[in-house]
This record gives C-alpha cells, structure tokens and sequence, in this order.
C-alpha cells in the first residue's frame, strides 16, 4: 500500500463520512469510495461498514487504522527531521497552547523566534488546555496549564499566584457580581473555597466566561471583582483597582504552566530552538 493509502484510511476514521472525507482530501466523493473498496480488497477483509449517517470501523479495521496512524506518523516525523537539517533550522512547527498563555506570553515568544528563524513555517492552536491535552498528538509541542499530559515529557515553565481584582470606585465589593471563567472543577473549587471565606456567603457566579481575556477585559470596564492568574494581572492601575493576593487554608493558590512533548521531537531544531527561546523569556519576566 503506498503511503496516501494511509492516511486515506486516517482521515476516514477520522471524518466518519465519505463526503467529510472527500472534502478534507480535495478528492471526489466516488474517488474516495473507489480508493476505499480497494484497499480493502488489498487486506481481504471489511475496514468500515456503511451507514447512510456514517462509517462505523470494524473488528480488523481498527488493527489497520492503527497501523495506519504509525505509517503516517513516521512519515511526517522523518520528513519534519530531514527539512529541519537541511540549509539550518526550517520545517514545520505545530503548537497547540492554551488560551492564557497564548494572550500572554506566546507573542512576545513568536515576535522573536520568527526573527531569529524565518524559515520555519509555523502553526498555532489556541484553545482549552483540557482540549489540546485531548488532542495533544497533533502537535510537536503543547503548553498547558494546571496538568502534566500522560505519556509526553512535561517540563515545568511557570508558577503563577493568584490575585482578587475589584475596581476601587463604584459599588461595595459585596454588592459586585462575579466573574467566572471557563477552567477544570478543582481550579474552580479553590476559587469557590477562598471566595466564601473571603466574604461569608455563597459563591455565586453571575457572568461566566469562556476565555481569562474576555475576564480581564471586563474587570477593566469595571464590570464585577474576579480571580486572576499573576501572568494577567500587570496592566492594571492599582489607583483603580484592589489587587489581594489569593489564599486558601493559608496557602495561596496556584497554577503550573508545562511545555509537554514526545522526546523524540527534541530532534528537530526549529522545536530545540523555540523551547530555548521560551525558557529564557519567561525567565526573564
């Protein structure tokens, strides 16, 4: 089977339909169909079964799917290793970062890195680190906070503290509806512990969020009062705005940022260089 072949078996497990699946390989539908039969002609056996809703994998499809995904990884890895050495550090670079880190600190990072190495073709992914911990496979490097992703190596970059934001002006702070923003249950429970100790009562939310972005954007419309991490927190006046670092049973609350990766991508320089490149940026901040 050529190498096409498998990732044609790839995208269909991945697309769930042969229309879906034409689309992502800019080929016909019928020539998707056709390609399909004959593969599984070649391998003698049943790879999907054909619904009008979708493709469902059989028993034996799910042993070649799989040995599909490995054809096609080592493809792509020995491919990314030899345009990374040829002429300097070039190729491709895929990061998947999570929302915060990607408002904050990865412009500054980017900014320099495509400087110092113009050749290199970069991609970038923002979302949930929950969401590029599920989907983690598809770069060469994540960054995400709160926790380590299983199987990769996860090197430790950030610590930040947390701070309660309250405009100083306007309404009592207990009268100041809350903030919420999109994270993992028990990040948002600590939040939730220190805001009724903080101030005796029930911790209820009246604006919730799905990006910190959009939190801090809000505090300085002096919206409501919120928890945010220490990497947002520059930026705001402190003639304006109470800043009250955040503890829970004395402690403060914390988060970690980690730069996970498969260590055999450390093999590729343009991803050598841009882990290099943020450390010493962080660092210095």
């Amino acid at each position: 089977m050529k190498v096409d072949d498998y990732k044609l078996l790839v995208t269909l497990d991945e697309a769930k339909t042969l229309r879906k699946a034409a689309e992502m390989l800019y080929i016909s539908q019928p020539a998707v169909s056709q390609r399909l039969r004959s593969i599984e002609n070649e391998w003698g056996v049943q790879i999907f079964v054909r619904t009008k809703r979708e493709l469902y994998v059989t028993g034996e499809g799910e042993r070649i799917i799989e040995h599909a995904r490995h054809v096609v990884e080592r493809e792509k890895r020995v491919k990314d290793f030899i345009s990374a050495n040829q002429n300097g550090i070039q190729g491709n670079f895929s990061i998947g970062v999570s929302s915060l880190i990607g408002h904050t600190i990865l412009p500054e990072v980017l900014a320099q890195y495509t400087h110092l190495y113009p050749n290199v073709n970069i991609s970038i992914e923002v979302g949930s680190s929950q969401q590029l911990i599920n989907d983690s496979d598809q770069y060469h490097l994540t960054i995400v906070r709160g926790s380590r992703i299983l199987n990769k190596e996860n090197e430790l970059l950030a610590v930040d503290k947390h701070y309660l934001i309250m405009p100083k002006s306007g309404r009592k702070s207990e009268d100041l509806p809350v903030i919420e923003f999109l994270s993992d249950p028990m990040y948002l429970k600590q939040i939730e512990q220190y805001f009724e100790s903080r101030f005796q009562k029930k911790y209820r939310p009246q604006i919730r969020v799905d990006q910190i972005a959009t939190c801090r954007a809000l505090l300085l419309e002096g919206v409501g009062m919120t928890v945010l991490p220490g990497i947002i927190v520059k930026g705001f006046d402190k003639e304006k705005f109470s800043i009250e670092e955040v503890h829970v049973d004395n402690e403060p609350i914390t988060r970690n940022t980690y730069i996970s990766y498969d260590k055999n991508v450390l093999q590729l320089p343009q991803v050598r260089a841009f882990i290099t490149l943020l450390r010493t940026l962080v660092a210095a901040n």
